[in-house]
């Protein structure tokens, strides 16, 4: 008869055998040595990484672009911090993470013991539930602090917490023991007619926001085809995963419109970039459609909730809005956009966003690319078959690189990173894993600095910017790229472009493209991009 070892993991290894994960990711220590021992053998694809900020992130992307959990679990201490991060990209983007951290037990915290630290609040504000598991009470209650918990990762991060008392090394086992995972909490089967409210059908200029998309969603363009022909302005970028024809980019929009006449919004989705937006609809009346909160305010009128999944958000929405005037839309045109003629930025935005890929991922690194990304859908660019992904939940630029990887490495499909320098050199640690696709390439935009800055308002103005604001460097990626193993690639002008974008294009290995601009030149051509 085998003798019941450290149970707890292996408790935690039963409900995981039963969660249908789409993979498990964890990184070396010892206080979580019972944990991987326990989730070694569940026949799911896992991934072990140096680095737990960005293991954190490469979870995330597997998460996000599998559409189901991915469990994290790490060492005690300050390991746990470093999940974070990715922690509260998961929480706003509503991506089931499951996050399993080891800890020391309870009466060594605060007491001088090493890789102890108060951790069962650690993620607080944004995780879904939390299972603060105690080794003193029994099984049977930890399974059932674990089973409530985990109802809630479908809306987000759920946070376990395993106190560990040595020997931590060996085969977990308990004996004779069974779980069950408690129902799942059954959301709008059928949405009231009474939740669609009396000023969104009075409305004569409704705009419909189309937010962040994932793909795993559904797909919505008849839905959105048969809004707009009931008279509806979309609005929408290329995150929202529809083509320029079905939707504006209202940040362009503003540049040749006066005054808004909307006077009703509805958003669904995730994060929408469009900032002038959110001051030019300051105080319209609000509707979001989500499955749970939190629900954004974004214009400080929110008047409406509809909590429902997107796809069945909207179709009520189509079902309930009556058609009106269309004529109000006439006026909502983009500004033409001239095709930038000069080696810059936007030249290789423009160009990227011409070619013909083919069932792409693509990726957006935060700060200037993503931007760039929705001025060439705006006008054009993208019309093809790829998605677009990228962290606007909290767009931060720290685990840009690692949440590509992590997605490429389930997915099989080709998959690029459009980011900046700042951004490659922030995440360098992405690389430090053996799961990199061979199709996984990177396009790294460097223009010495955090060109973004440049454009925000009074920013360049400040004695301060040179200094503090823009961080100025003279650095290549080169050698960073050799360090991590990849193929290295290097254009400076529109002619090495011409030769060296089919060779990248078509390399058969991992490989990072580095485009060397001057950001003098990048403002200039941005700031001439209208045809006026």
């Amino acid at each position: 008869m085998r003798v019941e070892f450290q149970p707890l993991s292996a408790l935690i290894g039963k409900f995981l055998d039963q969660l249908d994960l789409a993979a498990w990711v964890g990184s070396p220590g010892s206080r979580n040595a019972p944990l991987m021992e326990a989730f070694s053998s569940l026949e799911y694809p896992q991934a072990i990484m140096l680095d737990e900020r960005s293991a954190g992130y490469f979870a995330l992307g597997a998460a996000m672009k599998m559409n189901k959990p991915v469990a994290l679990v790490c060492t005690s201490g300050t390991a746990a911090l470093n999940y974070a991060p990715a922690v509260a990209e998961a929480f706003y983007q509503k991506i089931p993470l499951l996050i399993i951290t080891a800890d020391r037990p309870k009466e060594f915290i605060d007491n001088g013991h090493g890789q102890s630290i108060r951790q069962e609040k650690i993620y607080e504000g944004h995780i879904r539930a939390s299972a603060l598991l105690n080794p003193e009470i029994s099984l049977e209650k930890n399974a059932d602090l674990l089973a409530t918990a985990l109802i809630h990762l479908e809306d987000g991060p759920v946070h376990v917490n395993v106190p560990i008392k040595e020997p931590l090394y060996g085969v977990p086992h308990v004996a004779n023991f069974s779980i069950k995972l408690k129902e799942k909490v059954v959301r709008n089967i059928a949405i009231a007619d009474s939740s669609f409210p009396v000023w969104l059908l009075k409305a004569k200029y409704p705009l419909l926001i189309v937010g962040q998309w994932n793909p795993e969603w559904g797909s919505i363009k008849t839905i959105i085809k048969n809004l707009s022909e009931k008279g509806w302005l979309i609005a929408g970028e290329h995150l929202s995963q529809l083509t320029n024809g079905m939707a504006v980019n209202l940040d362009e929009v503003w540049n040749s419109q006066g005054d808004s006449s909307i006077d009703a919004v509805v958003s669904v989705g995730g994060a929408w970039i469009s900032k002038e937006s959110k001051k030019r609809l300051l105080d319209t009346p609000h509707l979001h459609i989500a499955p749970s909160g939190p629900f954004p305010n974004m214009f400080g009128n929110l008047r409406s909730i509809i909590e429902s999944s997107p796809v069945k958000g909207l179709e009520f929405l189509l079902k309930k809005a009556d058609k009106v005037d269309d004529n109000w839309l006439s006026s909502f045109r983009q500004c033409s956009a001239s095709k930038p003629q000069v080696w810059s930025d936007l030249w290789v935005h423009y160009t990227i966003s011409r070619y013909r890929f083919h069932d792409h991922d693509i990726h957006w690194a935060n700060s200037t690319s993503v931007r760039y990304g929705i001025h060439t859908w705006a006008h054009g660019g993208w019309e093809n078959n790829a998605r677009h992904y990228s962290n606007r939940g909290t767009s931060g630029i720290d685990g840009c690189t690692s949440t590509s990887i992590g997605s490429a490495w389930l997915s099989g499909k080709r998959t690029i990173l459009i980011t900046g320098e700042l951004a490659f050199f922030y995440d360098s640690n992405a690389f430090l894993n053996n799961h990199i696709p061979v199709d996984f390439k990177v396009i790294v935009m460097n223009n010495g600095g955090g060109d973004i800055f440049r454009r925000l308002p009074g920013a360049i103005k400040s004695g301060l910017f040179e200094s503090h604001f823009n961080w100025k460097h003279k650095r290549s990626v080169k050698d960073l790229v050799s360090y991590a193993g990849l193929e290295y690639f290097c254009a400076s002008s529109i002619e090495e472009w011409k030769v060296l974008w089919p060779k990248f294009i078509g390399f058969s290995k991992p490989s990072v493209f580095e485009i060397i601009t001057d950001s003098v030149i990048n403002d200039e051509v941005w700031n001439d991009r209208f045809e006026f």
